[in-house]
């Protein structure tokens, strides 16, 4: 027998949005790769964007010149120090048995992020993850972006509000996941909001209603019972 909700979705079917660094993942993957591998000249231009100086664009750009690693030096880091957030398969199993879809929408990159998935065995399929691509080039990053044709907002370019409304307009009843400055756009338009840290920040100030949580064990009680 499947899960069911607990929570009220209008008799709309559900689809749940994760963002990724720091929300499915124990902590940022991209900033503890460039703590690992890049001078620390990088951090300033991480500083500016949350200051607003810079779009998100502009500082990964900014970022990547201070980074040099090989392929395999990032892949043993990202499998000796990675960890995946308590609960989240126990998550993906409950929206699965109650037919719930599931996606990643990531302003990371897919070179760590597909990395994880396959090493975590989080089944999820290459139409369900939406992120930025990035190559290693004689130990430097190049980022490769993933650019919402209608982005409306600085920093986010992968688009999470915008594919939070596409999901929308599609009749879907929209539960969106994430932790981060990039995360706030889509939670204006969100049906529900599931939010730690900037992101539950945010939303207190905006007044914009939201579960926190630490552990995904704590969203599937929360939608699950």
């Amino acid at each position: 027998m499947g899960s069911k909700l607990k929570i009220d979705a209008g008799g709309k079917p559900a689809v749940m949005i994760f963002d990724f660094d720091g929300t499915i993942t124990e902590e940022d993957i991209f900033d503890a790769l460039f703590r690992r591998f890049a001078d620390p000249a990088c951090w300033e231009a991480h500083r500016a964007y949350h200051d607003r100086e810079l779009s998100m664009k502009e500082t990964y750009r900014e970022m990547s010149r201070y980074f040099h690693a090989s392929l395999p030096e990032i892949h043993r880091f990202l499998h000796d120090k990675a960890r995946l957030r308590k609960g989240f398969k126990k998550l993906c199993g409950a929206l699965d048995a109650a037919g719930i879809e599931r996606m990643i929408v990531s302003n990371g990159f897919d070179l760590y992020l597909h990395y994880l998935v396959d090493l975590w065995d989080l089944d999820f399929t290459e139409n369900q993850i939406f992120c930025h691509s990035a190559g290693i080039e004689n130990g430097r990053f190049i980022p490769r972006f993933r650019e919402h044709r209608n982005l409306s907002a600085d920093n986010c370019l992968i688009g999470k509000a915008e594919i939070v409304r596409e999901e929308r307009e599609k009749g879907k009843f929209i539960i969106f996941a994430g932790n981060g400055f990039s995360d706030t756009p889509a939670a204006h338009d969100a049906d529900l909001v599931v939010a730690r840290q900037r992101l539950a920040d945010y939303c207190r100030t905006k007044e914009i209603p939201f579960v926190p949580f630490s552990t995904f064990q704590e969203v599937t009680t929360h939608l699950f019972g």
